[in-house]
Order: structure tokens, then C-alpha cells, then sequence
């Protein structure tokens, strides 16, 4: 029997598939400590990645401004950008200033186009983001969750 590899390399490999044995030939070379502060970074850098998942979503240029009698910056529109919709009514903001848990905000949409819509949300949470490019420039992370105008959600 002649493989790929020539007849010893596949005598080998039959052999250990079918001992049960990882064929894997990589699969005994990985040692580590967990404790490593090398290892605990990169896990932390991987953690980051899950909970921040910018990737998918294509961003958008919105409007935020403050709902109910609102002093300071969000008295007046200010420009924020949603990196994730979930289409459930929940959206993620990229803003250059932290909001409050519980705040009302409006968002507006798709800016000068036909379907410019406004949307009241209420803050879920907000961050300063851990991205190394959002520590810089003091990015902060918000999740908003739409406040429904009919029925039991609305918090009037």
C-alpha cells in the first residue's frame, strides 16, 4: 500500500489511527503553564475579542441626544456610530463619552436618507472599551435596548 508520503510514512499512520492514538503529529509539542503571564495575556486578548465582536456588523453613523429634561453634552445631537444590531431592538454604540445605566436616548438613523427614522432606547450599560486603538482615543461602549412606545416595556 503506497500513500502520499510513500509506504512507511502510511504504514505509520494506519497504524496509529487505528490505535486510537491522535494522529495529529503537533498534538504532544504544546506545553504550557496556565499561570504564565504570557498565557493569562493572551487569553485576556481572546476574551476581548468574544465580548467585543465588531466584525460583522457593517458600522453606521447615527445621532445620539438625551431623552426627558437632559443637562450637559446630550442636551444636543452628538455623533455616534452602532458597531452591532441585533435585531432584536438591542444596539451597541461606539460614543466619546460614558452614558448613564438607565438613561433614555434617542438615536436617529440612516442621516439624510428617506428613511431617517428616530428611536427612543434606554442605556443597558456603558464601558470604556479595551481595545488598545478605544483606551487612546477614550472610546466608550454602550448597549442600548429599544423602549417600545406601545405596551409593557415602556417605562413612563
Amino acid at each position: 500500500m503506497m500513500g502520499p508520503w510513500g509506504p512507511r510514512q502510511t504504514k505509520e499512520a494506519i497504524m496509529v489511527l487505528s490505535s486510537g492514538k491522535s494522529w495529529d503529529p503537533t498534538s504532544q509539542q504544546f506545553d504550557y503553564d496556565p499561570n504564565d503571564p504570557r498565557v493569562q495575556a493572551l487569553f485576556a486578548q481572546i476574551e476581548d475579542l468574544r465580548l467585543e465582536n465588531r466584525g460583522q456588523f457593517k458600522p453606521e453613523r447615527v445621532q445620539l441626544r438625551g431623552a426627558r429634561h437632559v443637562a450637559g453634552p446630550l442636551k444636543d445631537w452628538q455623533g455616534a456610530l452602532i458597531v452591532n444590531d441585533d435585531g432584536q431592538g438591542t444596539i451597541t454604540l461606539l460614543i466619546s463619552m460614558p452614558l448613564e445605566e438607565s438613561q433614555w436616548c434617542f438615536v436617529r438613523r440612516h442621516l439624510g436618507m428617506p428613511g431617517e427614522s428616530e428611536r427612543l432606547y434606554d442605556v443597558l450599560r456603558c464601558r470604556l472599551g479595551t481595545r488598545p486603538q478605544d483606551a487612546d482615543s477614550r472610546i466608550w461602549i454602550a448597549y442600548l435596548k429599544t423602549i417600545f412606545r406601545h405596551g409593557p416595556s415602556m417605562k413612563l
